[in-house]
């Protein structure tokens, strides 16, 4: 870019670009009364109320940060399986959107802060069983020694050697438990939830930074290593630096972690379609006033139960081999679930892009939030409910309302809003070429020579040059040069002094 110099004059003399295309307006804030909040979150619904207001926090961040983490330490031990042949693990991906100092952090850290207490214990408890095992280590090593020794010497006087005894190996390691992670490669996330079995929560202040980065190993694979660690099946990672590969029964990890807006607008516009965004349950709140808080964070209620459902026993198949312990619908929450299906159908007919596959999931998110409700219910109150052995029509009920009443209006907050027409969308992406890089000029080759998914046409290029174009972003002139004219584009400076 930045060919002979265009023929226009000062910045002054532009006119004022039309930024309102690269950034559409946000529909408000979607608020759920405080009748529906309780029934909803049920015997959590206070401690809720209270941690959003001890952190400055809206309480939606805090509530979706509960549902995530829960879902990650429920893991594979229960899954829900509303008819046969549908089987879901309750892992959920959440997303807080918000502006730095929306509350984001510390609406996370309400949540975690009792988890991280939880993984202290168990890191300690590690310590302790690997010094004990290291102790065993070295006597089996010298047993091991004098096996040999004695094997060596019967077999040189003709003798049978003696059989191997026991003290000569202290069998397995013992294997770190842990609830959360914040960063690792595919291969060790892989390597974690085949020491721990039953999955793992990934957890970060800013996911933009892990989504826009997740195609840096392998050439790109791993995205779809993420999209299965949704789904929770069996996979296989091959290794490099061993012929062995890495073989996880159950991929099951969850997600949590917030995003700023331009952020999230940025990863839309650059990001495939593949359903990896559509995953993530979304609230995108309006800040909150503060104020000072009426009850503390009882944090021991929380992390009592952590551990309670951290104690759920899995379930073992015919031939010993842990498995998931599923969790049957009752007729009438298969027939609520059923309704609620033929409603996202008639939502997903409005709806486009990545808030369409969105719409499209949300049977399936309504199913693992109820999973996740009921266990949350019992593990709050384990004397007065009890352990969940069917999801009934409340459990799903509830999550049905939550998804779809009003998790759905987040989520079209967030990012449905922003999916225009393809011209518009393209013209998106090349505003932030032009912003980032700031050219005196470019041409429509400078463009489609990069090979931008959208953008490799001359058609579609045309098209979302002259959309910049109509938004006094560009100004075409043409150059001449004894044959058929070269097209140029002069860019506007006020662009970037007004970014």
């Amino acid at each position: 870019m930045n060919h002979e110099a265009t023929p226009f004059e000062a910045a002054d003399a532009w006119p004022e670009p039309d930024l309102s295309f690269a950034a559409p307006p946000r529909p408000p804030a979607p608020v759920l009364s405080p009748e529906a909040f309780a029934k909803i979150y049920g015997p959590w619904a206070e401690w809720l109320t209270n941690a959003a207001e001890v952190k400055g926090a809206p309480v939606d961040y805090v509530a979706l940060s509960l549902l995530a983490t829960a879902s990650a330490v429920l893991g594979n031990a229960r899954w829900v399986t509303p008819w046969e042949g549908w089987r879901e693990p309750p892992v959920l991906w959440a997303m807080l959107v918000g502006d730095p100092s929306a509350g984001k952090s510390p609406a996370l850290d309400a949540v975690m802060d009792p988890v991280k207490e939880i993984e202290r214990t168990l890191a300690e408890d590690y310590r302790a069983q690997r010094r004990s095992w290291e102790a065993e280590d070295e006597l089996a090593g010298l047993s091991l020694a004098q096996w040999k020794a004695d094997a060596k010497k019967a077999l040189a006087e003709g003798l049978p050697a003696p059989d191997k005894p026991e003290t000569a190996d202290a069998g397995a390691a013992p294997i770190r438990e842990r609830i959360s992670i914040s960063d690792a490669t595919t291969e060790k996330v892989a390597s974690l939830l085949v020491a721990s079995w039953r999955g793992l929560l990934l957890s970060r202040d800013e996911l933009s930074g892990w989504l826009g980065s997740m195609d840096r190993y392998n050439g790109g694979g791993d995205r779809p290593f993420w999209l299965e660690a949704y789904g929770g099946r069996a996979y296989t990672v091959d290794r490099k630096s061993s012929p062995e590969p890495i073989v996880v029964d159950h991929l099951s990890v969850a997600v949590l972690g917030g995003t700023q807006p331009d952020k999230l607008a940025s990863l839309l516009v650059k990001t495939d379609d593949d359903g990896l965004l559509a995953r993530f349950l979304t609230v995108f709140p309006d800040p909150v006033p503060l104020s000072r808080p009426r009850a503390p964070i009882d944090g021991a209620l929380l992390r009592g139960a952590m551990e309670r459902l951290r104690g759920l026993m899995p379930a073992h198949d015919e031939a010993g081999l842990r498995r998931p312990f599923y969790i049957g619908f009752t007729d009438a929450a298969a027939d609520a679930l059923q309704r609620f299906r033929q409603d996202c159908r008639a939502w997903e007919a409005e709806a486009n892009g990545i808030f369409k596959g969105h719409v499209g999931k949300m049977p399936g998110l309504a199913v693992r939030v109820a999973c996740v409700l009921a266990h949350l219910d019992w593990a709050a109150r384990p004397t007065e409910i009890g352990l969940p052995d069917r999801i009934d029509a409340g459990h799903i009920g509830r999550a049905c309302h939550l998804v779809g009443e009003h998790l759905r209006h987040h989520a079209f907050r967030a990012y449905g809003a922003a999916q225009p027409p393809e011209e518009i969308r393209n013209a998106q992406r090349v505003a932030q070429i032009i912003r980032a890089e700031k050219p005196d000029n470019l041409t429509a080759r400078d463009i489609q020579r990069r090979n931008l998914s959208g953008l490799q046409t001359a058609k579609a290029v045309g098209a979302a040059l002259g959309v910049l174009e109509q938004a006094d972003w560009l100004a075409q002139f043409r150059q001449e040069s004894g044959g058929r004219p070269r097209i140029i584009y002069g860019v506007n400076p006020r662009v970037w002094r007004a970014a």
